[in-house]
């Protein structure tokens, strides 16, 4: 949708998450946080699939 920096603001129907542009890996609280926010939208564990 938008990006501000090193973050994106992704926007996928009513859910809306930010995901980091940092070097490295992602962590996995961060990571769970994106899950999260838009399994609303893509359904339980989508990211797994």
């Amino acid at each position: 949708m938008r990006q501000r920096g090193s973050h994106q603001i992704w926007r996928c129907g009513n859910c809306q998450t930010v995901i980091p542009l940092h070097t490295g890996d992602i962590p996995a609280g961060t990571l769970r946080s994106i899950e999260r926010d838009l399994e609303a939208c893509l359904g339980p564990k989508w990211l797994t699939q």
